[in-house]
């Protein structure tokens, strides 16, 4: 196909929104520019639930009464 082919042109800006977004997850994920981008994947995920983790222990009322 053509490089001006419509359908080129919408898969290579698709291309690029992913490598975008790749790269900013990569730079909130601990470590997550030095490891393969599978792994970067598989460390969002557990980060993201340890924040939710997180969340809720600072909303329990168990925590307050220790603090």
């Amino acid at each position: 196909g053509s490089a001006t082919d419509p359908q080129s042109v919408y898969a290579r800006h698709r291309r690029e929104k992913i490598n975008e977004r790749l790269k900013n997850l990569q730079n909130l994920v601990p470590n997550g520019a030095k490891v393969d981008i599978v792994t970067m994947l598989d460390e969002a995920i557990h980060y993201v639930k340890f924040l939710q983790t997180q969340v809720e222990l600072l909303k329990s009322d168990e925590f307050w009464m220790f603090a």
